[in-house]
């Protein structure tokens, strides 16, 4: 029996067999009131602690790549990018730089007809990266292109929807349908349940089966991961071992 049920069942009896009960009542409320705002007050004090901690590793981490920056830049490496897991990792991928400076890290559109989800990430400089989603339908002839649906385990469905309007444009004997959106925190997570999917299948919620529904392939799910890793880099969210030398 826990320390404040053995109090109440003091009490209790005590109010029974004499009227200093009710004072005795009084008194276990009272401090059983101080005892439980003394307790939200702990926890809110270790959640601030918890908040604290990850908001330093993060500026941490923001710190370790500028500093990495500096380094490359006095050592006067022309690569535009030095560090061996960016390498790594960019080594199959597309590079485009914009206008303004930005470079953007993609992989080409898909060959094959079907539905695919290509994230891409789009990096400023810095720790500034922006995550986005490419999400399409391949086929001969458009149809009623709403997003896809992802089974990445037994139990576990997600879906990624449209934020922005679907585009469809001429590919060769076909169509492209498509959307490109920023990705968020619950598009992000689904992003990233793929990247660790070990298998799955990707398919358009449409009435009855669908040609284009298909399953996820190890090259694919390898794609995602690469990228979702490169954004953890670039944005400071992750550091690599030359960022921490």
């Amino acid at each position: 029996m826990g320390k404040f049920k053995a109090i109440a069942l003091l009490i209790f009896i005590l109010a029974i067999a004499t009227p200093l009960g009710i004072l005795a009542i009084q008194q276990y409320q009272a401090t059983k009131a101080i005892v439980d705002a003394r307790q939200q007050e702990e926890l809110k004090e270790k959640l601030a602690e918890l908040e604290k901690a990850d908001q330093e590793k993060i500026e941490a981490n923001k710190r370790a790549r500028l500093k990495q920056e500096k380094k490359d830049r006095k050592k006067g490496i022309k690569d535009d990018e030095p560090n061996e897991d960016i390498r790594g990792l960019i080594m199959k991928m597309e590079t485009m730089r914009r206008d303004d400076g930005s470079v953007v890290y993609f992989y080409s559109k898909p060959e094959d007809s079907g539905v695919f989800v290509q994230p891409y990430v789009i990096y400023r400089g810095g720790t500034s990266a922006e995550m986005r989603v490419f999400v399409c339908h391949k086929g001969h002839e458009p149809v009623n292109f709403t997003g896809v649906e992802l089974l990445v385990s037994e139990d576990k469905k997600v879906e990624l929807k449209p934020k922005s309007e679907v585009k469809t444009v001429p590919d060769g004997d076909g169509v492209i349908q498509y959307f490109d959106d920023p990705v968020d925190k619950d598009t992000e997570n689904t992003v990233r349940l793929m990247s660790f999917a070990l298998g799955g299948k990707i398919f358009m919620p449409l009435p009855g089966p669908s040609n284009d529904d298909r399953y996820l392939n190890a090259w694919e799910i390898q794609r995602i991961k690469d990228m979702v890793d490169l954004y953890d880099i670039l944005s400071g969210k992750k550091v690599t071992e030359d960022e921490e030398q």
